[in-house]
């Protein structure tokens, strides 16, 4: 009899580069909702600070209201604002990981396995968007000069900043994706583990 544990590997093996390649190709379109959504949250949470997000491709830059005192050559008269550039891609490979797993699922319905993934999506897109938040508090704090002022003036915890930094960038963009897979496989999980009780 055929080990389902080796083929749910061998399987999601398999799927996990056609899956990557298809969650990078569309990343302009998946990051859509980060976008619009961390953009609500800082401008709602700041507005005085915070004056939108704009995307370039899959890469998101936080405008800051923030004018930084110091002229550079060639600037003249024009007023420059200070931006934060982020990736959110950093925060979102785990939707490719469970899509590999997902797919790797044999009792799974393709109804059951977009549902999953739909469901997958929402919650990574708001790992995503907490990843954006984070970050960009992150790296106002480290860019020092009016931008330390400007974000330390919001009263905001540093500790608290590079705790949550940390959490999303080395925790929560990995274990989340894989706990919410063990959960909506609960039922394939409990036949791969009677399977190994009675071999």
């Amino acid at each position: 009899m055929k080990s389902p544990i080796k083929e749910l590997l061998v399987s999601s093996l398999l799927y996990l580069p056609l899956c990557f390649f298809i969650w990078f190709t569309a990343a302009t379109l998946l990051i859509l909702p980060v976008h619009y959504l961390a953009e609500w949250i800082l401008t709602a949470w700041q507005p005085d600070l915070f004056n939108g997000i704009s995307q370039t491709r899959h890469v998101l830059s936080v405008e800051t209201l923030i004018f930084p005192q110091q002229q550079f050559a060639g600037q003249g008269d024009k007023l420059a604002v200070l931006d934060v550039t982020v990736n959110p891609l950093i925060y979102g490979y785990g939707l490719a990981v469970f899509a590999g797993l997902t797919i790797s699922v044999p009792a799974l319905g393709y109804k059951k396995k977009i549902i999953q993934l739909l469901i997958a999506y929402g919650v990574v897109c708001l790992l995503q968007a907490n990843g954006v938040f984070w970050e960009t508090c992150k790296s106002l704090l480290f860019s020092g000069g009016d931008a330390f002022d400007a974000i330390n003036a919001t009263g905001i915890s540093h500790n608290l900043v590079a705790a949550m930094y940390q959490l999303s960038y080395l925790i929560l963009t990995p274990v989340v994706p894989i706990f919410l897979w063990i959960v909506l496989n609960q039922k394939f999980i409990e036949t791969l583990i009677e399977w190994q009780q009675t071999e």
